[in-house]
């Protein structure tokens, strides 16, 4: 365990600190005034030197689609702070953030990670779902921070829930969905998968169909 008793009855914990330019190992120690003291103070230092040396990866989203909807997709994902960094595909790559077009997406899941599609068109949003599976991304839940989602609801990959919306108790929404602003789902409805529930629509549970 390299810990020894010291003359003057402290254990002395010691590990290696690092090396010099010559590759020579440099020691360093830790204290206590039993074993046990000495050789939790030596395991903590090893825990921090562990995460300094191995940072934890930043995990990247990629956004299919630069306009209107993405713009919002991409301020949500802003606000829950869990992506290093955030950048469109598009075929207009003249647009700001864009570092490629849609085909350009399986060049990126290595830096990236996260994807999703952030178009009104239905049959885009579940081509592009399945592609971007098929690739490896994982397709993200994103939920605005004052929307109000019950415990009990579901939310399908790659769903969207914008600004001030509510989702009730045991609402389910399905697979690639874009709930807008100020959207109710009432308790025990159910959204399909691909649907687009537009702004202040509301969802009732007897079929599932907004009333706009």
């Amino acid at each position: 365990m390299n810990i020894r008793k010291r003359k003057d009855g402290l254990y002395e914990a010691r590990y290696i600190k690092g090396r010099t330019e010559e590759g020579r190992i440099v020691y360093g120690s830790f204290y206590g005034k039993t074993l046990e003291e000495a050789a939790a103070k030596r395991q903590a230092e090893r825990d921090k030197m562990t995460v300094r040396n191995n940072p934890p990866r930043q995990v990247g989203l990629i956004i299919l689609g630069a306009g209107s909807h993405g713009a919002e997709v991409k301020e949500i994902a802003k606000m829950l702070r869990v992506f290093g960094r955030i950048d469109y595909l598009d075929d207009d790559t003249s647009k700001e953030g864009v570092i490629g077009t849609w085909q350009d997406a399986a060049k990126f899941r290595e830096n990236y990670g996260c994807a999703i599609v952030a178009v009104g068109n239905r049959k885009l949003r579940e081509l592009w779902f399945s592609r971007l599976t098929e690739m490896g991304y994982v397709i993200p839940t994103l939920v605005h921070p004052t929307a109000v989602i019950s415990e009990s609801a579901q939310i399908g990959a790659g769903t969207v829930v914008c600004a001030n919306a509510t989702i009730g108790t045991n609402a389910k929404l399905g697979v690639g969905c874009i709930i807008s602003s100020s959207v109710t789902v009432a308790r025990g409805a159910t959204v399909e998968d691909w649907s687009h529930i537009d702004t202040s629509g509301i969802v009732r549970i007897h079929g599932g169909e907004a009333d706009e």
